[in-house]
């Protein structure tokens, strides 16, 4: 097949979780013999055209004010570009120029933000049907994570309902609808988007290492690690005080950078404790340090990686029971999903979690990682992509009125 994905940002540029996805699932796909292009933003005025991995990565300037992830510009500033980013037209004409250069079989939308749903109408003025999955919140709230002002956002507010109510009527342009979890499809199709396209769930894949073979304290120490942004929608504070706490012969491994002055406050305020400030640090790297992971988030995360990429390292999780977290966590074989901030419950959690044997844990983490494999995920795609080659019967007209 010839399949165009397209995504905002894809490698080296990077913002979240979803470019890693959408970037193990393009290598993968190329991997497996189909002709895969990948179509994404880039910080400069041209376009580009380069090969990774045998995928062709075609790069296109942003078509809005400022480039939106380096910087905060003034509130204006950002109220306008999300207005332009609303449907975009110029968008819509590089993209259509792109897909009648690539002709593909099918075109798989993931992150929109800067290309906005102006695509989807590209694409089905050109006959193109059209996979989209929702990876993040973008179609509800500008800002794509339903939180802002240090708590989570109403995505029935007035504000929600006038950003989205186009967003929401472009979304029958979509043929079939993924969600990355239940909670996404849920509040997606609640809200009344994708009304015409069937909806299935497909988890994120994550990457299958070598585990190491770490050997385990003796005396019931552990290593708590946190690994992500340091800002309150993480949840950060709520790892502090877990290790606070839990007292002594607990060591907390924070990865992972943020504001300067908030850490500094954080360092600051917890430097009595047993911490390691580590700044940027790669999974592969962080993991083989750790016996437990903390992912005390606040916001309800989409999906949450982090938790795959720990039990894929054979590292059980204490997370928050926010958004999609809690559907990939196997309850008391690789973790425990807690109420979001409260410390006791973390505590019981990572306790209950000491107090099992760690070669147990380790393995039961490994197992149930190998069902989010490459392999696995790309399969259940690659389903998606036939089934909807073979229900376009009556192509679209490439002439047909875009209403």
């Amino acid at each position: 097949m010839k399949i165009a994905i397209l995504n905002t940002l894809y490698y080296p540029y990077r913002i979240g979780g979803a470019e890693v996805s959408v970037q193990l699932l393009a290598e993968a796909m190329a991997d497996q013999g189909h002709e895969v292009s990948v179509i994404s933003l880039h910080d400069a005025p041209d376009s580009r055209v380069d090969q990774l991995h045998g995928v062709t990565l075609y790069r296109l300037p942003l078509r809005n004010l400022y480039w939106p992830f380096t910087g905060s510009p003034a509130r204006p500033l950002r109220l306008l570009w999300h207005l332009l980013d609303i449907y975009n037209p110029l968008a819509r004409l590089d993209v259509s120029r792109l897909l009648r250069q690539i002709q593909p079989d099918l075109l798989h939308t993931n992150n929109l933000a800067g290309f906005s749903v102006a695509v989807w109408d590209a694409a089905h003025a050109l006959g193109i049907p059209v996979v989209h999955t929702t990876r993040d919140y973008y179609l509800i709230h500008p800002n794509c994570t339903l939180y802002d002002g240090n708590r989570n956002q109403d995505p029935g507010s007035l504000s929600c309902r006038l950003f989205s109510l186009i967003k929401k009527w472009r979304s029958r342009r979509v043929q079939q609808y993924v969600a990355i979890s239940n909670h996404v499809r849920a509040l997606h199709l609640r809200l009344g988007y994708f009304r015409a396209a069937p909806a299935k769930v497909i988890y994120n894949s994550v990457a299958q290492p070598l585990p190491s073979s770490r050997s385990f304290p003796a005396n019931g120490g552990l290593t708590l690690g946190y690994l992500g942004r340091i800002e309150p929608a993480k949840g950060v504070e709520t790892a502090l005080q877990v290790c606070r706490r839990l007292g002594p012969g607990y060591r907390l491994c924070l990865a992972g950078r943020g504001d300067s002055a908030y850490v500094a406050r954080l360092q600051s305020t917890y430097a009595g404790l047993d911490l390691a400030w580590l700044g940027h640090v790669s999974p592969d790297e962080f993991f083989p340090d750790i016996d437990i992971l903390l992912v005390p988030s606040q916001w309800a995360e989409p999906l949450g990686r982090v938790v795959l990429e720990a039990n894929a390292h054979g590292v059980p999780v204490v997370a928050s029971d926010a958004g999609g977290i809690p559907e990939i966590i196997n309850a008391g074989e690789t973790g425990y999903a807690c109420p979001a901030g409260d410390i006791n419950a973390f505590v019981t959690a990572v306790q209950r979690l000491a107090a099992t044997n760690r070669q147990q844990l380790r393995e039961q983490c490994l197992a149930w990682a190998t069902q989010f494999s490459g392999d696995r995920i790309t399969a259940r795609y690659i389903d998606v992509y036939q089934t909807l080659r073979t229900d376009q019967t009556e192509p679209l007209s490439p002439t047909q009125t875009i209403t």
